[in-house]
């Protein structure tokens, strides 16, 4: 893995950390708002494939989970995201002969959506954690979906964009003539 990848995908899950905690909780409707980091995992999923997605996942969701306002058990975010950002970068290797297009883009994203609330909430479950509500769950998870597509159509392809243009050096002494 080249250093230059490795230090933009730390950028930009630093970046959605920071814009996720402290700017997009004032913009919640019934407590859910945007999965910032769930997206920029599902991004660099999509551009690097399931071992990027992952390791992506856990970092992210492990700053989730020890950033403040944190309030619940270290473990449970960076769990669901390795495990969304897996299936994402499965996505990509299915669909590698061809560019991603947005339908699949836009499903990936309501699939990491689904699966990382699912698990985070089955966690919290086993954990006996109080705010978990399954009897609001299938509303949270539609209007979590709803804003992770929206955003989702400005992240991904800037986080896929400068991702593609990041060429190792070894890779463009090959490419050069």
């Amino acid at each position: 893995m080249p250093a230059i990848r490795i230090v933009l995908a730390a950028l930009f899950l630093m970046l959605a950390v920071t814009v996720q905690t402290s700017v997009l909780p004032h913009f919640a409707v019934a407590g859910v708002g945007c999965d910032l980091v769930m997206i920029v995992v599902v991004a660099l999923a999509l551009s690097r494939g399931a071992e990027w997605g992952a390791i992506a996942g856990f970092l992210g969701g492990l700053m989730l989970d020890v950033v403040p306002p944190a309030d619940h058990t270290a473990g449970r975010w960076a769990l669901a995201l390795a495990l969304s950002g897996y299936v994402a970068g499965l996505v990509r290797r299915e669909t590698s002969a061809a560019p991603v297009g947005p339908l699949v883009v836009a499903l990936t994203v309501v699939l990491g959506a689904a699966l990382s609330l699912t698990v985070y909430s089955a966690t919290g479950s086993l954990l006996h954690d109080p705010a978990v509500d399954w009897s609001e769950f299938g509303v949270r998870l539609g209007i979590a979906a709803g804003y992770d597509v929206v955003a989702a159509i400005v992240v991904i392809p800037l986080v896929m964009w400068v991702m593609g243009r990041v060429v190792p050096a070894r890779e463009r002494r090959r490419v050069l003539p």
